[in-house]
């Protein structure tokens, strides 16, 4: 059987006060205005670097169909208004990510590239600047 214990005159209840609460509430805001400005940040780096991955995939796509192929291919700016050649190509990125490659990347029959500078653009922002100087079509980072 179960019996109640009667509040003593004088003695507290157990909880908290609405001041402590308010407390609370105040550090979890401060602390997700502090917090959410980096991880917006870090969520613009990843992308971007998933962005360059995807990108550098599709380019050793195409050296490996050059290769195979025994064609020569070559990857060209998508904003050039000249009409494609069977062997030109267009990498395709996610919107609103784009790219401008300047010279065309050019893969001959053996899968060797040819020097080439990349913008990754994403909007009206360059984020990366890619440049390949390697005949086996590696992108490294300019600052």
């Amino acid at each position: 059987m179960l019996t109640s214990t009667p509040i003593k005159p004088g003695k507290k209840r157990a909880g908290f006060t609405l001041m402590e609460i308010l407390v609370v509430l105040v550090i979890f805001a401060l602390s997700t205005a502090i917090i959410m400005p980096s991880t917006s940040r870090m969520l613009d780096q990843a992308t971007a670097h998933a962005v360059f991955f995807e990108f550098q995939r599709q380019v050793f796509d195409l050296r490996r169909e050059a290769n195979r192929t025994g064609i020569a291919l070559a990857l060209v700016d998508p904003s050039t208004a000249t009409p494609l050649a069977d062997q030109d190509r267009i990498a395709a990125l996610r919107s609103p990510w784009r790219y401008t490659i300047a010279p065309a990347l050019v893969m001959n029959e053996g899968g060797a590239c040819s020097p080439a500078t990349v913008n990754l653009i994403n909007g009206d922002t360059v984020v990366m600047t890619l440049r390949s100087d390697q005949p086996n079509c590696q992108f490294s980072r300019q600052q």
